[in-house]
């Protein structure tokens, strides 16, 4: 074979070794779960791209195709964090939700462990609006009751007419002043339908804050139903706890004649009278009327003109079935009139809400 033919023979079966090669499939060991479909594939895939050089591969190796099968026992992904403040808040309220659905210990003790204090803040409020289904106080004496004790406390005053919870609240998340505020709350709360549970609460403070425990909850009772409180009081056998009983029903509900007063060019005016209380019954002042001058039973009468209005008021108030005299005008007395003098005897003023 002459050189020329032999250069055209080896270049022939070259070709045809490359042509072979390319229209040959590569044949796959066999795998029973590489040969089933993957819901996930389209045939119209495009191609997987061409391997990495031997520098790419050493530095980013290829991730490893997982099969269906495989993709089904992957572990499920946790929610992703919260990316700000907004939607950690958002976060913690979902989460404090749902605990005030079950055990109030576990609630407040996760509360506990919340050390951010917004977030803590928020925690707390979650639980407080979900167990008063949202019956909260006045923004204003929240705010006045955080301020004072703190946002634990504060926000736990908020459950005073719960004892139980209010009670779990104290032990859990509060001490001192603060413990001590939510027990006086709870107790003035229950004092009107259980006079005795709610005085025994005094049991869980320090002897030294008892005093000005059981002084808390007269003067609420007071307000609510003054005669209740006031036949309470004067059952105690102890004299000196007896006086200061009623001293603390008596900063609430005072012994007076029921005229609410404010002052106008210096004068007091009488600015409303209160049902059922001496002024109202004596029908001998009006709505309006203005005091000139004061007198304590039968002794001289003291210009009105240019006093506080606490010392009018001190004046006025007085002990039970004790007179006191008014000199006052009426609101449409023309210039230079004499005044009238009214005599009305003090009483001790009673509410009953």
């Amino acid at each position: 074979m002459n050189t020329k033919l032999f250069f055209a023979f080896t270049v022939a079966v070259a070709a045809l070794a490359v042509t072979v090669a390319v229209r040959s499939p590569r044949i796959q060991p066999a795998n029973l779960e590489s040969q089933q479909a993957d819901p996930e594939t389209s045939l119209t895939a495009p191609a997987s791209p061409p391997p990495p050089m031997a520098s790419e591969a050493a530095s980013s190796p290829r991730p490893i195709a997982l099969s269906a099968r495989e993709r089904i026992h992957e572990p499920i992904e946790k929610p992703a964090p919260a990316t700000n403040k907004l939607e950690r808040l958002t976060q913690i309220r979902e989460t404090f939700r749902a605990l005030a659905t079950g055990d109030a210990t576990t609630a407040l003790r996760a509360a506990k462990h919340v050390t951010d204090e917004t977030e803590r803040e928020t925690a707390l409020l979650t639980l407080v609006t979900e167990w008063t289904q949202g019956e909260l106080g006045p923004p204003r004496r929240r705010a006045g009751a955080i301020d004072l004790y703190g946002v634990e406390a504060g926000l736990g005053i908020e459950l005073a007419k719960n004892p139980e919870l209010a009670l779990l609240w104290a032990n859990e998340l509060t001490e001192g002043a603060g413990r001590a505020a939510i027990l006086q709350q709870t107790a003035i709360a229950m004092v009107g339908s259980d006079p005795v549970a709610a005085f025994a609460l005094s049991e869980q403070l320090p002897e030294g804050d008892r005093r000005k425990f059981f002084d808390s909850v007269f003067a609420g009772w007071a307000g609510d139903d003054t005669a209740a409180a006031m036949q309470w009081a004067e059952q105690l056998p102890d004299p000196t706890e007896r006086d200061g009983a009623i001293q603390a029903i008596r900063t609430v509900a005072p012994v007076g004649i029921g005229a609410a007063l404010s002052i106008q060019d210096g004068y007091p005016v009488i600015n409303q009278l209160v049902p059922g209380t001496p002024a109202e019954l004596s029908r001998q002042l009006n709505v309006g009327d203005r005091i000139v001058a004061l007198a304590q039973g039968d002794n001289s009468f003291v210009n009105a003109h240019g006093v506080p209005l606490g010392d009018v008021v001190q004046m006025i108030r007085g002990a039970p079935n004790t007179m006191v005299q008014l000199q006052v005008l009426p609101a449409d007395a023309p210039p230079n009139s004499a005044p009238r003098t009214v005599s009305i005897t003090r009483d001790q003023l009673k509410f009953k809400r």
